[in-house]
């Protein structure tokens, strides 16, 4: 009986340990189509609340600039969907904590710009050379639709191309 749950438990470890290739549809952190992360951060959970997120600023006409934008996107995905070390096939997998400077940049970019957003502790985040930093940029010129990219284009997102009406 306990060699049987011993085993079950270590099924159950490496089945949510393994790393896996994020969600397809997500809608903000659109990330490289080589990217892995591990199982547990494999959901659209965070995308869809950073879309919220989005939505709520933009009903309160409190849409951030581009720079804070883009900082924010990418501290939020990076700690969403953190880079995953291991393969799909050994089982063998981690997390890699977020880059210190995500969290660094984020907070310089936005200081009083997102309503109902803390400040985060930046001290709890990676100096180490090997951390997630899922580098997203919204680009956008007069008349086109707003992107945003990972790499390559993604998506149209309504809720960044209000952004730039404010802007521009």
């Amino acid at each position: 009986m306990h060699a049987s749950l011993v085993v079950l438990l270590a099924v159950v470890a490496v089945a949510l340990g393994s790393c896996v290739a994020p969600p397809s549809d997500l809608r903000l952190c659109r990330l490289p189509v080589d990217a892995r992360v591990p199982q547990e951060f494999a959901n659209t959970q965070r995308d869809r609340a950073l879309q919220a997120t989005f939505d709520f600023l933009d009903a309160q006409h409190a849409m951030p600039t581009k720079e804070c934008a883009e900082a924010y996107l990418e501290f939020e995905c990076s700690k969403a969907y953190p880079r995953c070390t291991g393969d799909a096939l050994s089982g063998l997998s981690g997390q890699t904590n977020t880059c210190y400077f995500e969290c660094d940049n984020f907070v310089r970019r936005c200081r009083g710009q997102l309503i109902g957003v803390e400040r985060p502790n930046c001290g709890t985040f990676s100096v180490d050379a090997d951390c997630t930093a899922r580098q997203l940029k919204i680009s956008s010129s007069r008349g086109a639709a707003s992107t945003l990219s990972a790499g390559s284009l993604a998506s149209v997102l309504v809720v960044i191309a209000s952004l730039f009406v404010l802007l521009f």
